[in-house]
């Protein structure tokens, strides 16, 4: 994210992971409601926790002074910024690109679609925190940019998993994602 550029409250967010080769998508700059602790989050961020790269629930971290976090799994979680980047560079996906930015833009990082208010997003988000109904981690068909994006836009995509970049990876992809609904869900 360019240094200088606000994050406001509802933007669906994301990071590098292992060296690029993945991004963790996440929805920023929320308020931590009263947790049983006495401590806000001005910067906090509710994100879908999947599984590491050896396909195990991540637990190796120490529970964070600033957020009170710990990783007990996988579901939905409110961690504060730092905990969800890790170090790793920050960026704002993009609702609303041309059919061509989005053909030759990096798959994960936008959508030619439109996005709803931001009041509705963190609506979404905490429904699904509080509830935790947001199904299981599947790194294809059920991952942390499906669920960003199901906040902002009210219906789960994902750009990142796509096979190949554009228009003709969402076409694959969701090809792919039909054949297979019955045999994955």
């Amino acid at each position: 994210m360019a240094t200088g550029q606000l994050l406001n409250p509802g933007d669906h967010i994301y990071t590098e992971c292992l060296g690029g080769s993945y991004y963790h998508h996440g929805r920023g700059l929320v308020t931590n409601p009263n947790t049983g602790k006495t401590r806000t989050i001005t910067n906090a961020v509710i994100h879908f926790l999947g599984l590491d790269t050896e396909g195990k629930a991540k637990k190796t971290k120490p529970q964070c002074q600033t957020c009170f976090f710990k990783p007990k799994g996988q579901g939905v979680v409110l961690t504060c910024l730092d905990c969800f980047h890790e170090g790793n560079g920050l960026y704002r996906y993009e609702y609303g690109v041309s059919l061509l930015s989005f053909t030759f833009k990096t798959s994960g990082s936008c959508t030619p679609r439109s996005c709803s208010d931001p009041n509705t997003v963190i609506k979404r988000a905490y429904d699904y925190l509080r509830n935790q109904d947001f199904g299981d981690y599947n790194f294809v068909f059920n991952n942390c940019e499906h669920f960003a994006t199901k906040c902002k836009m009210g219906k789960a995509r994902c750009n990142q998993a796509l096979l190949g970049t554009g228009l003709p990876g969402a076409l694959v992809y969701n090809v792919t994602r039909r054949l297979t609904k019955d045999i994955l869900w």
